[in-house]
């Protein structure tokens, strides 16, 4: 009796652990739309979290430029320890030993101790640039470089989330196919038991119950595939996301409508707010900016240094014996004569890069002007393809109406059955990913004309 109680107290306990479980894999399942998942992206893509790192590091480079025009002051100090004497050398007249008989004086070497055991130095130093254009450009190029990474990030940033975006419609469309295959599975299973049921009535042939029970048995085939790519997309966006991987997500989104399209933009002007384009334009004026700092290079500078020192020398540990003091103020006036031809060739290498940012500005606005027109072609084109789609799938639907109605009268064999069934599938299929098509190019037209 007791060990009856104990089995039952144990079976209730991991009942509620597996309830329990559920409940919280229930809890952290979370179903996003199109929105939402974006807003997703946004917070938590990693590579636009490193995307905006270095953008970071790109607007440090003007604060390293603006500091070559700003002072620079240093403070050195040291101190040193002499283990042994330190002495000088000269020669002297000895008057000791003059001779007597000529009365010359000779010459002997004496030495001295010199210095002290200790000895410490601190110098204040201070130096500015009074004049060198080079850093006013080089300060001006690291402003632009600065905005290349801004629009780098932009850029990029637009360019991830529209392929998050086309993601999800694809994992949209995945679903679309799984729901289709789970109707399709549902639709053989019942046809091959309703057919399974007649031929034990003596009704139908074994060959027409094998067909039925093929159909069905490649129908759940079709299914299992289809679960399999849309539980592995699902997996795909979290990645996309930055969402857990032991989290559970569902998406949803409505195929049924399209969206519009209306041509309203003009090429010329939707270019120009590309964020691409900015950028090739923000290039051509960096090499711009290089042209003047290597042309600098020929201009004189000035630079000014300023000082106070202060010394100290003891046989004992002190700071304050024996001290000497200095301030000084000097200007250095530094006049380029000849290097070689070294900054005549910089100037020529900076002018041959222009010209070439310069070509590839010309080459960058015909690629897009053409870019934007072939997505155009492509959108209308597809807009078609949707109309036909659609038919297509009103046809295939009522025809599958009349075979349902023909398979209870018994008017059509299972090959009919098989074939109506596929044509239907395909249809239901095509009308979809007419759809999923048109919204990748027209995600794909937003980002061409600018419309972010």
């Amino acid at each position: 009796m007791i060990y009856t109680k104990v089995k039952h107290l144990i079976f209730i306990l991991l009942m509620t652990y597996i309830g329990g479980s559920k409940i919280h894999a229930q809890n952290n399942t979370h179903t996003y739309d199109l929105s939402t998942f974006v807003e997703q992206v946004k917070t938590n893509n990693r590579q636009i979290k490193i995307i905006k790192g270095k953008y970071q590091l790109a607007d440090i480079t003007v604060k390293e430029a603006r500091s070559a025009m700003l002072p620079q002051i240093n403070v050195q100090t040291g101190i040193k320890r002499f283990f042994n004497d330190q002495y000088t050398y000269f020669e002297a007249p000895d008057y000791a030993n003059i001779d007597p008989v000529t009365g010359e004086v000779p010459q002997t070497i004496q030495k001295f101790k010199m210095g002290f055991n200790n000895d410490f130095q601190a110098h204040l130093v201070l130096q500015q640039s009074l004049l060198n254009l080079k850093n006013i450009y080089e300060l001006q190029a690291a402003k632009q470089y600065s905005e290349i990474g801004k629009l780098q990030q932009q850029n990029q940033t637009i360019k991830i989330l529209a392929e998050a975006k086309k993601m999800f419609l694809q994992a949209a469309l995945l679903k679309k196919v799984l729901d289709v295959s789970i109707d399709s599975e549902s639709f053989a299973k019942e046809n091959y038991n309703s057919n399974k049921h007649k031929f034990n009535q003596g009704l139908i042939s074994e060959l027409d119950l094998l067909q039925a029970k093929i159909l069905w048995e490649n129908e759940v085939a079709k299914l299992h595939n289809a679960k399999r790519n849309y539980k592995m997309i699902l997996e795909n966006l979290k990645i996309v996301a930055g969402i857990d991987a032991n989290n559970s997500m569902a998406i949803e989104y409505n195929f049924s409508t399209s969206q519009n399209y209306n041509k309203t933009v003009s090429p010329k002007n939707a270019i120009n707010k590309r964020y691409d384009y900015q950028l090739v334009e923000k290039n051509l004026l960096l090499k711009k900016k290089s042209i003047q700092a290597q042309k600098a290079n020929y201009l004189p500078t000035l630079d000014l240094e300023a000082g106070h020192s202060y010394f100290s020398n003891s046989d004992v540990w002190s700071i304050t014996q024996n001290q000497n003091k200095f301030t000084y103020v000097g200007l250095t006036l530094t006049i380029p004569i000849y290097s070689g031809g070294y900054r005549n060739a910089q100037i020529k290498k900076a002018k041959i890069e222009m010209n070439i940012a310069d070509e590839q500005k010309q080459e960058v606005i015909q690629q897009m002007t053409i870019e934007i027109k072939n997505l155009e072609h492509k959108i209308l084109e597809e807009q078609k393809a949707i109309e036909a789609a659609k038919i297509a799938l009103k046809t295939s639907k009522k025809a599958y109406q009349i075979m349902l109605q023909n398979v209870n009268d018994g008017l059509v064999s299972q090959l009919d059955v098989r074939k109506m069934s596929a044509d239907l599938k395909r249809a239901e299929i095509n009308y979809y990913n007419s759809i999923y098509t048109l919204e990748c190019s027209l995600i794909d037209y937003k980002i061409a004309i600018a419309n972010y």
